[in-house]
């Protein structure tokens, strides 16, 4: 039952790259930039393969939770670890012999 499902991811993937390749270079594609539009396309096939994991299934209940806590668990430490090693990057300006800032 569950490969339906994988043919959808597939078709999304498929349908977002024909698009990008005929429209990318002529500006915004349904309102997103090009490269907002392949993140959009990329995440709404990551969801829907995570969702029907959880969903899909013959699991019990305590199953379940126990892998929304597991990919919980996976998404905070990928978030932690970009934080981490991505820091807000601080801007220094340069400053002449008065103080005052030189720009």
């Amino acid at each position: 039952m569950r490969q339906p499902l994988l043919f959808v991811a597939v078709g999304i993937l498929v349908v977002a790259t024909g698009t990008l390749l005929i429209f990318g270079r002529s500006g915004d594609i349904a309102g997103l930039a090009p490269a907002q539009f392949a993140n959009a396309a990329y995440l709404s096939i990551f969801a829907l393969l995570i969702g029907a994991s959880l969903t899909l299934g013959r699991h019990r209940v305590n199953a379940r939770l126990w892998h929304i806590a597991v990919w919980l668990a996976v998404f905070l430490a990928l978030a932690a670890g970009y934080r981490w090693f991505h820091p807000t990057p601080t801007i220094v300006l340069p400053t002449d012999a008065t103080g005052s800032t030189a720009i």
